[in-house]
């Protein structure tokens, strides 16, 4: 009886081990052909490169200025590392100068300093948007240029730059807007870059114990000189009594 039991236990272990190494054969010819049937459908690189590579090639390189670039035979031998350097030269050539602005030098007196907008003066050799800016800020903060020389305040516009543009403007002085001091406030006066906060305290403080009836009056103010009345005469001026602001 034992050995009838060892009998069909031994044969149930082997039956059992067929199983599982038939079981392991079929996963891996399964997992091959698989593996097959995907290189099979998918294009190895070797081949997608070449064509990949012929093609730009013979690709025409369409630039800014409409000029067409192609490859002859001798620069289609040569290394892909000349091919693309050539390629980036050409576009950085033809961007850069497709980008480089053109300026228009004006005409003597032809532009009045006082009138020109940002987007023209943006538009004239050595301003840019930076200049022009700031000459715009400090016409507006002065009440417009009593002269051409005013330019040289402007940060940035050194001698050099003044004598180039000098000759293009000419001043309108009626386009000036003036100060009327004797009503103005205080707030108002300091903002003036040539008056200033110590200008508009010494007005303030002279106008509360005498009256501002003409210029000759502002003259008359201790502490203004000659220098600063020189300064401020272009731009303040006496409200008559009946337009008091």
């Amino acid at each position: 009886m034992f050995n009838t039991k060892n009998d069909n236990g031994s044969s149930s272990n082997k039956r059992d081990e067929l199983f599982h190494l038939t079981s392991i054969v079929i996963v891996i010819s399964l997992s091959l052909l698989a593996w097959g049937l995907e290189s099979m459908r998918a294009p190895s690189y070797e081949d997608v490169i070449p064509n990949f590579l012929t093609l730009l090639e013979d690709w025409p390189l369409e630039l800014a200025n409409s000029e067409v670039v192609t490859f002859t035979e001798k620069q289609k031998s040569t290394s892909h590392y000349i091919r693309e350097s050539h390629y980036k030269k050409n576009i950085t050539h033809t961007l850069s100068n497709s980008h480089k602005p053109v300026f228009h030098k004006p005409a003597p007196k032809s532009l009045d300093l006082n009138l020109i907008d940002s987007v023209t003066l943006e538009s004239l050799p050595v301003f840019g948007p930076v200049l022009s800016g700031r000459t715009i800020k400090f016409r507006n903060a002065l009440g417009g240029f009593c002269e051409i020389e005013q330019l040289k305040e402007v940060y940035g516009i050194d001698s050099s730059s003044y004598q180039q543009v000098s000759s293009w403007f000419r001043i309108s002085s009626s386009d000036i807007s003036k100060i009327c001091v004797d009503t103005a406030s205080w707030d108002k006066m300091r903002r003036h870059p040539y008056i200033g906060v110590n200008g508009a305290r010494i007005i303030e403080r002279y106008r509360r114990h005498h009256d501002l009836a003409t210029l000759a009056d502002v003259r008359n103010i201790p502490q203004i000189t000659d220098s600063i009345w020189a300064v401020w005469l272009p731009y303040i001026k006496i409200s008559p009594k009946n337009d008091i602001k």
